[in-house]
């Protein structure tokens, strides 16, 4: 029997909620392209629940990426490699760029956004972009800690990328270069965003009063990896 159009609103106010509702509709419904376009842009997951035919429709594939970028993966494979759709899904979560060709992962513009949306998207981009600075100096600039950690050499010596990394996240200090972490500057304004961070200074600096007092002032724990002398000092 067809479905009334009083269910049809019912389930898609309920899609508004939880698209999982969809699983249980007819595969008429789930083939009705006006029904599913609605459903997809309340949900753009409603795209795994799409009739084959549908997920290759690339109004409904565009609309559900403008929704949730992560449903490029729910997309027919051409999709994935259509630049428009593309640069939708990862203006909207940059992890879309996971199920990006691989075309499409070395397309300089589509990584770009993509990290500035989330900086683990860098992990997808092609190796060429991993080596891209400003691309880089974007993704830390979202997350300090996770993309110093796994980038190149070159990059944990940078200094604009690793001030950048500790600002957003004083733990990247970890993996920054031993000559940066002599750093005053650098290591200041790691301790300032996490005063633990003072475990990966430098001797030198462990013992910089200014630097130590900023720390314990982040928190009071930090005093752990100050030098000796400056452990005794009542004033920090």
């Amino acid at each position: 029997m067809p479905i009334s159009e009083e269910e049809r609103r019912d389930i898609l106010e309920a899609v508004k909620k939880d698209e999982y509702v969809l699983k249980s509709a007819s595969a008429e419904l789930r083939g009705d392209r006006a029904f599913m376009l609605e459903a997809v842009k309340q949900k753009g997951y409603s795209l795994f629940y799409a009739s084959d035919e549908l997920k290759g429709d690339r109004e409904i594939v565009l609309e559900a990426v403008k929704q949730n970028g992560l449903a490029l993966k729910y997309a027919s494979a051409e999709f994935q490699g259509d630049r428009e759709v593309v640069l939708e899904a990862v203006k909207q979560g940059g992890r879309a760029l996971e199920y990006t060709s691989a075309k499409l992962q070395g397309d300089r513009e589509i990584v770009l956004e993509a990290v500035k949306q989330n900086s683990d998207a860098l992990i997808y981009a092609s190796a060429e972009l991993k080596g891209d600075r400003e691309i880089v100096l974007e993704a830390v600039k979202q997350d300090g800690w996770y993309v110093l950690k796994y980038a190149s050499a070159k990059f944990k010596g940078d200094r604009e990328i690793v001030l950048h990394a500790v600002q957003q996240n004083g733990w990247a200090l970890q993996y920054a270069s031993a000559e940066l972490k002599r750093d005053r500057e650098i290591v200041l304004e790691a301790v300032k965003q996490n005063g633990n961070a003072l475990v990966y200074a430098s001797a030198k600096l462990k013992g910089d009063r200014g630097i130590v007092l900023e720390a314990v002032k982040q928190n009071g724990n930090a005093l752990v990896y100050a030098s000796a002398k400056l452990k005794g000092d009542r004033g920090i």
